[in-house]
């Protein structure tokens, strides 16, 4: 460790600021290839939203709760069972709660098409059919995880005139317009719209809303072929497992994998500007005054912030600073960790689910395409919503030690909080929508409030202050189609390039866009490695 303590300044390969887990995907990379790189994070910790966090005297989790969507390969790669990474990967994968019953995400088919004709004769067909469909799209569209995405109009270039309508309804129609052409549930519907839907206020009656739909099958497309069985096949996300430890030692093992190739980390250190001169980035500059200079700087932050405060307009253009300093972020981020006595009883399960299954795994709360729809107005008016949409686990089922001996801790994301109130302030509102949500959450652990022994909450304000999420906006940006394809962040920084040459972009700002895969920075590291024709 000592590569981390009492560093001086100096001068090293490259910079990476930032150290969430992209940044430190970036850093691994680049590290494993043999460069130098040092890793400046503002916070005291690492991981960002994914790091462990202690809410509670002895409660531990992250901000984040699911690796749903975390990349396999760099597991491999990276070799994170080696610095003590591990899965558990259940069955079912989630529990989504509906007035008719609960919903079991099964990993067989078979399960979940019994479910889905239940509630509509023949949905099964139609929903399988649908994502049949989609995923043809995605081979059809040009676009790779592990390259820079094509704009728009390529994109449609490639796609034959049967999928044309399909292009035209994701990209430019309704997620909702799509899910009742195709569908006829109201649950098989709402399943769909909380995959497809983000913590950015986007209801799915907005155009573009559908775009969500797309980042499996472009994911699926993006391998030259899959097996069956493979987890990143799974449709309802969860796939990867649940990490012993929680999200926080996915951050440890990349830290450890970091360390272990030689890489620097310097933690509690917010950079003030970044350093150039003639064109090129140089180093960076941090609050303190300490100057470190690279060749190569990478950004893990998000882009608003790299541009509109940490560079000036020589050093990019005022155009590109300025149009790339004025994304909007709408996010709407709100936390709420429970401690509880014990495990909370789910209501509504089948005969054949054991609870303790279904205590395992990831829930959302959300039973209709109108009631996130309502949720979201209710966020973009300003005000709190009555009933909130929510994804939540019991990280405590899977990993004892995130909470003391003989309690649990209920960990949820609340979504569409909006981040400016039309009436009043956070400080008064946030019990307040502390309290709607644990009511919310009773009507499907109606133990709940019994079970209840202490609680923390943070605002969308409070987000931002603890983990510098620009206006709790988790995806650093919205993630809608002419905010994805071509120009994100902006079409003369999307290939993770940016005009200032050695400055490099990474992160939920970049593409594919926000979420924990740690694509962007791999992608980010790759980049770096072949402009300096590294070879490890």
């Amino acid at each position: 460790m000592s590569n981390i303590a009492d560093i001086s300044t100096g001068t090293y390969d490259a910079i990476v600021v930032g150290g969430g887990h992209n940044g430190l995907v970036a850093t691994a990379y680049l590290a494993k290839a043999g460069l130098r790189p040092l890793l400046i994070e503002a916070r005291p910790t690492l991981g960002g939203p994914c790091g462990t966090f202690e809410f509670l005297p002895g409660y531990r989790c992250a901000f984040t709760n699911s690796p749903g969507s975390f990349e396999p390969r760099f597991i491999a790669e990276l070799q994170l069972e080696h610095f003590g990474l591990k899965f558990i990967r259940t069955d079912p994968t989630v529990v989504h709660p509906f007035p008719r019953g609960a919903f079991i995400g099964w990993r067989d088919r078979d399960r979940l098409a019994a479910q889905f004709d239940a509630y509509a004769p023949g949905e099964a067909e139609r929903y399988f059919g649908l994502l049949s469909d989609l995923e043809e799209l995605g081979r059809h569209l040009g676009a790779s995880m592990f390259a820079p995405s094509p704009d728009l109009v390529h994109a449609a270039r490639d796609v034959p005139g049967h999928l044309a309508g399909l292009f035209d309804r994701v990209m430019c129609g309704s997620l909702r317009q799509l899910l009742d052409e195709r569908l006829k549930s109201e649950e098989t519907k709402a399943l769909l719209g909380m995959l497809a839907l983000n913590a950015t206020l986007t209801p799915p009656s907005a155009p573009g809303s559908a775009v969500g739909l797309m980042m499996r099958p472009i994911s699926l497309a993006s391998y030259a072929a899959l097996d069956d069985d493979d987890p990143r096949r799974a449709a309802l996300r969860g796939s990867t497992g649940l990490p012993v430890g929680g999200m926080g030692a996915i951050i440890d093992a990349l830290e450890a994998c970091c360390l272990a190739h030689g890489a620097t980390i310097l933690k509690d250190a917010p950079i003030e500007r970044i350093l150039h001169a003639g064109g090129r980035a140089r180093g960076v500059v941090t609050v303190k005054g300490d100057e470190f200079l690279a060749p190569v700087v990478l950004s893990a932050i998000n882009p608003r912030t790299l541009f509109g405060k940490m560079l000036d307009d020589e050093a990019v253009g005022a155009d590109v600073r300025r149009e790339i300093a004025a994304v909007p972020m709408r996010g709407s981020a709100f936390k709420l960790v429970l401690a509880l006595d014990g495990v909370p009883r789910y209501a509504g399960l089948p005969a054949d689910v054991d609870p303790a299954q279904a205590a395992q795994v990831q829930f959302r709360i959300a039973p209709s395409l109108d009631y996130i729809e309502r949720a979201i107005a209710d966020g973009l008016a300003g005000r709190l919503a009555e009933r909130p949409i929510m994804w939540g686990l019991i990280p405590s089922v899977t990993s004892p030690d995130m909470a003391p001996a003989g309690c649990h801790l209920l960990s949820v994301n609340a979504w569409h909080a909006p981040y400016a109130l039309a009436e009043g302030s956070w400080p008064e509102a946030g019990k307040r929508f502390a309290d709607i949500c644990i009511d919310a959450l009773a009507n499907y652990m109606p133990d709940l409030r019994r079970r209840l022994i202490g609680l923390r909450y943070f605002n969308p304000v409070e987000i931002e202050d603890e983990l510098g999420l620009v206006q709790s906006n988790i995806t650093h940006g919205d993630m809608l189609p002419n905010a994805l394809f071509g120009a994100r962040p902006h079409r003369k920084a999307h290939d993770y390039r940016t005009p200032l040459s050695g400055l490099y972009l990474s992160g939920g700002g970049t593409w594919p866009g926000g979420y924990v895969t740690g694509i962007p920075g791999y992608n980010a590291a790759n980049t770096i490695i072949k402009d300096l024709d590294v070879t490890s």
